[in-house]
């Protein structure tokens, strides 16, 4: 019998048997009793079908709640036909072997396909009272949600095991009749590692030196020198930014900066870096200011919570108790609950905000019971001292000026029991001559021939027009003073003439303010009219050369709009620095002498206190002045004749540690800002804090407009650990609701947390993690590669003080890790994703490390830590802010910082960036998709800062060596971390001299050996 006839014969043997299987298991099922529906066919409908086949808006319009709405099917026919199996859809969507339904989740167990068959068989009884419900409970059995496993550490007789970590691996690959692959070379490993742990090239010396050490250790050593170095925070700061989803501007349609959002990056750095327990890590995060009030680190580390997304136009524009701020309200909050549980606890817990989960454990009562938790702060700036002892030194001087205070109001109370009739008419007097004189407008004849600056008129509002002031140098500066100007127009009194509503103040060393300072911010809400006072605003020493005043909405005329001002005073050390500076602006009435740009810094004010001229007359304004004077003082004596002795000894005692105690405040270095939770900022437009947590209800379909039950603060009940309902003992107090939230998280037997960041940090190192989703450790997510080695971790994250240095020094010191990445067929026909690990996985360089691989290798990669990121675009804060990348010039310094401090814009990405797959800031990004493509090559041959770095390498390269076959070693050994061969030097000294050295280097930019690892 040939091949094909034998072939044949046997699939018909096979289905021969098969048939007598089918019909011997009919046979046997009739001879059964019916299947219970209550006892054995609902419990399987509510686990599997259920989720998806009930309510207004079930799939295929087929409910399964009840028998009426069963029996009558779906868009498709009948589902359930009774006493006919082979007729029912239901029977045929489950069966086979790739079933239809359920879809996205795990298919029914035959014996349950076979209770529905028998059942409808039988003639789908189904009693009129039985109601089915989503009664979805996770697997007995799944893995995530169980306490930490105790596994053994398989015992294997094999050289190869370095750790306990290769004993789980080599186990799991002899399984497969698998083989790990050989160590790597010396000069692989290191280029491995340091790309790994500080995501920059060794240098050429590193190399050699490590290539040379003879000592045993010498691998473990450069491991320990590499985690000891700053740029490990800096590189794995990046990972958690991208977990985080941090941007530093607020997305959605206006798009505006976030100055103050970089201290939480820089926050990371530092904790990474001081090896920070992970459970102090979560605290400080979700609660630090709360927890630690007086370490700077607390408050700073809650730019976690805010780190994603906000909708400045929902928070800040729309009116109170409108539905779309509510939906504005709740996608915040939204947001903080997804980060907050997929970050630490790898689960979905946002896709229960409409209705249970269908795939996990996770009610609606437990995702509002989360937002609950933050109900009680907005995003906002929020002011900290950098400095632990400044910031101890002003909650002692805090405290003891709310003590004086409170001394002062009980005294105050003493005073107004003693007040006589007399006594209260003179000082209502005192107070409505000081409206009076504050109404009064200045003559005009006792006004300045010069008036100020003016803009030019427009007819609407909301327009940016700005003017500064180039003070010559840099220089340091104390107080900045805006002078309104005085102009009698169009019915208006006169004071605060122009002057505008919603306005911004910088400073910065460059005339285009492309990077500057902000020492006053009054865009988000009006600022009221100062009439004849001058705004004072404390610049603090700050230096800067240029000053600008930004108007973002204009003074209303009549019928039209400007911007006016009398004079701008800068003062250092005393002294007006702006007087006679150059002046210029977006543009200007030039009317002089009244209105000029030169007014602005003439040292005249349209008001009589700075020049005026007359006859020396007594004005109305003066006569006032005069007579609150004159009362004040018979108010003074009529007190002290009222009034005992002590309790005026007393106040003027109160009044002096008062006034003593602001003075030493004042004294403090000046506090620094960040963006952070918080419940204690300024109104911003229509946002103002809330003196309690808002009311958070449960949401039918997540609608605001069909709010249910009020929910307490509480996290998930299916998660194993402490309480999942709070106790708190001040419900009102939202720091009390973070505080147990945060300690929710970071209680040893929370193990799904401990799970999720050893998943997180060993994917990061082996580019898939034991759990390839990292975010969802859910039915929907990966099953674990290696169930107990990750438990195995986790329990020795745990035990051992949650020390991330430790994770890595053990991960990379194993012989896993070690591998060379060469492809085997043979292992890779077991196991083609090797998710078993039987080589270690081949890794492009990420987008920041290409860059900052660039830098280093051409000299100019600047290791400044910290501060204020680096714009890297033109930038013009105009109504929706413009982010241009093209008109960035490459070759300023501030292109060679790392890529950690780059400044991060959610609607506008960087090109170059986002070619080479870097994060999206407004997602939450567990891992970076991985992509090859034309785009790439392009970009990386042709973008400017490419070409830039290649002739920056070609200088330092021809700075060192005069000859070509010297330029071309030294090149090759900066880039590739190796010499080149004879063959190499051959081709590229003939493209050297046809192309240039500069394009040499570019070609050397744009090899795979550069791009990937190893």
């Amino acid at each position: 019998m040939d091949s094909a006839l034998r072939c044949r014969a046997f699939w018909i043997a096979i289905g021969i048997l098969s048939a007598s299987f089918v019909s011997f298991g009919s046979r046997a099922a009739c001879a059964d009793d019916p299947p219970d529906f209550r006892r054995q066919v609902a419990p399987i409908l509510e686990r599997h079908c259920v989720a998806c086949h009930q309510g207004e808006k079930a799939k295929g319009k087929l409910s399964l709640v009840d028998a009426g709405r069963a029996l009558a099917g779906g868009e498709s026919g009948a589902a359930i036909v009774p006493g006919k199996p082979d007729e029912s859809l239901l029977v045929d969507y489950i069966s086979g072997d790739k079933p239809e339904m359920p879809k996205d989740a795990a298919p029914l167990k035959p014996d349950e396909v076979e209770t529905i068959r028998r059942w409808i068989a039988a003639g789908a009884v189904w009693p009129a009272d039985a109601t089915l419900t989503d009664k979805r409970e996770i697997d007995a059995n799944w893995w995530s949600f169980q306490p930490l496993a105790a596994p053994a550490v398989p015992k294997l007789d094999s050289a190869w095991v370095r750790t306990p970590i290769d004993a789980f691996v080599l186990d799991k690959l002899q399984q497969n009749n698998l083989e790990p692959s050989p160590e790597a070379d010396r000069r692989t490993l290191i280029r491995r590692l340091t790309y790994d742990l500080h995501g920059l090239p060794p240098t050429p010396e590193e190399i050699d030196a490590f290539l040379a050490d003879p000592a045993a250790d010498a691998y473990e050593r450069l491991v320990e020198r590499l985690l000891a170095s700053p740029r490990y925070g800096e590189r794995w700061a990046r990972h958690w930014l991208d977990v985080v989803h941090y941007g530093e501007t607020h997305g959605y349609d206006k798009d505006k900066v976030r100055m103050n959002a970089w201290p939480y990056r820089d926050y990371v750095i530092a904790a990474l870096n001081q090896d920070k327990p992970y459970n102090r890590f979560i605290l400080e995060q979700l609660a630090g200011d709360v927890l630690f009030p007086d370490d700077p680190a607390g408050i700073v580390a809650t730019g976690f919570i805010v780190a994603g997304p906000w909708d400045h136009v929902g928070h800040t524009e729309l009116g109170e108790g409108t539905v779309d701020k509510e939906i504005a309200r709740s996608n915040d909050r939204d947001d903080m609950v997804a980060a907050t549980c997929n970050t630490f606890l790898s689960l979905t817990v946002q896709c229960a905000r409409c209705h249970n989960h269908k795939f996990d454990p996770i009610k609606q009562t437990d995702y509002y019971r989360l937002q609950a938790v933050f109900a009680g702060i907005d995003r906002a700036e929020k002011t900290y001292d950098s400095d632990p002892a400044v910031a101890q030194k002003r909650h002692e001087l805090a405290a003891h000026m709310r003590e004086l205070d409170g001394r002062r109001q009980q005294l105050e109370q003493v005073f107004a029991a003693a007040m006589t009739p007399e006594a209260t008419a003179l000082e209502q007097r005192i107070k409505q001559l000081g409206v009076e004189l504050a109404a009064t407008p200045i003559e005009e004849g006792r006004r300045s021939p010069t008036l100020g600056y003016h803009t030019q008129i427009v007819d609407h509002a909301d327009v940016t027009k700005w003017v500064q002031v180039d003070l010559g140098a840099t220089r340091p500066i104390d107080e900045l003073i805006l002078v309104p100007a005085f102009v009698i127009y169009g019915g208006h009194p006169g004071p605060g003439f122009g002057f505008p509503p919603r306005f911004r103040v910088e400073i910065s060393e460059q005339p285009d303010f492309a990077q500057s300072i902000v020492v006053a911010d009054h865009t988000a809400t009006d600022f009221a009219n100062p009439g004849d006072v001058p705004v004072r605003i404390a610049v603090d020493g700050k230096a800067g050369r240029y000053v600008r005043v930004t108007a973002t909405r204009l003074w209303k005329r009549t019928g039209d709009w400007c911007m006016a001002l009398a004079e701008l005073v800068a003062l250092s050390d005393k002294t007006d620095i702006a007087r006679g500076a150059m002046v210029s602006a977006l543009d200007s009435i030039e009317a002089s002498p009244s209105w000029a740009q030169v007014n602005l810094v003439d040292g005249y004010s349209s008001q009589e206190q700075l020049q005026f001229e007359g006859d020396g007359e007594v004005t109305h304004r003066q006569q006032l002045a005069a007579e609150i004077d004159k009362l004040s003082v018979q108010r003074t004596k009529l007190i002290d004749a009222l009034l005992p002795a002590e309790p005026r000894r007393q106040m003027a005692d109160v009044q002096s540690q008062l006034a003593d105690v602001r003075r030493q405040i004042e004294a403090l270095p000046p506090q620094r800002l960040v963006f952070a939770a918080t419940h204690d900022f300024a109104p911003i437009g229509t946002l103002s804090p809330t003196q309690k947590p808002r009311p958070v209800h449960l949401l039918a379909r997540g609608d605001v407009r069909n709010a249910k039950e009020l929910m307490t603060p509480g996290a998930i009940a299916s998660v194993s650990g402490p309480p999942a309902l709070f106790a708190l003992s001040n419900p009102d107090d939202e720091g009390e609701r973070r505080v147990a939230l945060a300690h929710w998280l970071a209680d040893p037997s929370n193990v799904l947390v401990r799970r999720s960041i050893v998943n997180r940090i060993w994917h990061y190192h082996f580019g898939q993690g034991i759990v390839d989703s990292p975010n969802d450790f859910g039915r929907m997510g990966s099953l674990p590669s290696h169930p107990e080695m990750l438990d195995w971790l986790a329990r020795r994250f745990l035990d051992g003080g949650e020390s991330l240095k430790s994770l890595h020094r053990l991960i990379v010191s194993s012989a896993v890790y070690r591998q060379v990445s060469t492809d085997r067929p043979e292992a890779a026909r077991v196991d083609g994703g090797n998710r078993l690990l039987w080589r270690m996985n081949r890794a492009r360089l990420d987008a920041e490390s290409v860059r900052d691989a660039m830098l280093s290798v051409s000299g100019k990669l600047d290791l400044t830590m910290g501060g204020p990121s680096v714009q890297q675009f033109y930038f013009k804060d105009d109504h929706s802010p413009i982010y241009d990348y093209a008109r960035f010039d490459v070759e300023d310094p501030k292109s060679f910082r790392r890529g950690i401090y780059r400044f991060i814009v959610r609607s506008v990405p960087d090109p170059f960036m986002e070619s080479l797959d870097c994060a999206d800031p407004s997602l939450l990004t567990p891992k970076r998709n991985t992509t090859l493509t034309a785009i790439q090559a392009l970009t990386l041959y042709n973008n400017r800062f490419v070409l830039s770095q290649s002739q920056h390498l070609a200088e330092r390269v021809s700075q060192a060596h005069a000859e070509p076959a010297g330029q071309i070693e030294a090149a090759y050994r900066l880039c590739l971390g190796r010499p080149p061969t004879a063959a190499e030097t051959q081709v590229f000294a003939a493209y050297i001299g046809r192309f240039g050295l500069a394009s040499a280097c570019r070609v050397l930019l744009n090899s795979n050996e550069f791009l990937f690892v190893d």
